[in-house]
């Protein structure tokens, strides 16, 4: 396997972690209704950002993540399924990256119970 290195990568791992998101019983109802459309780009200029550093996002990530009803479980499960899907695809220091920034991105927004 080889190491995060283009947008496109980004983009496809995206798609790949929101399917097992979608599929997943524990917390694939809370992105039903997410217009994929728009959203995927925008979780991917994110991680383009932080692991590439492309330039393009402009949202504030944890504003709007912070208003979802997610339990310590569902968080939980969440960083599973993204860890998951990173090491399923890729390895190195970007792939690390991403697990050890997602696993921060939890830790502040995960609620305490």
């Amino acid at each position: 396997m080889k190491d995060i290195e283009t947008y496109t990568e980004i983009e496809d791992f995206v798609k790949k972690f929101y399917k097992k998101l979608l599929l997943d019983a524990q917390i694939g109802h809370f992105f039903q209704e997410l217009n994929l459309e728009s959203h995927l780009p925008q979780v991917a200029d994110f991680w383009a950002f932080i692991l590439i550093d492309q330039a393009g996002y402009s949202g504030n990530m944890m504003t709007a993540h912070s208003k979802l009803d997610l339990s310590k479980s569902d968080f939980e499960q969440w960083l599973k399924l993204f860890h998951e899907t990173i090491r399923e695809n890729f390895e190195g220091t970007k792939a690390s990256l991403a697990i050890e920034r997602s696993t921060l991105i939890a830790l502040t927004l995960k609620p305490k119970s």
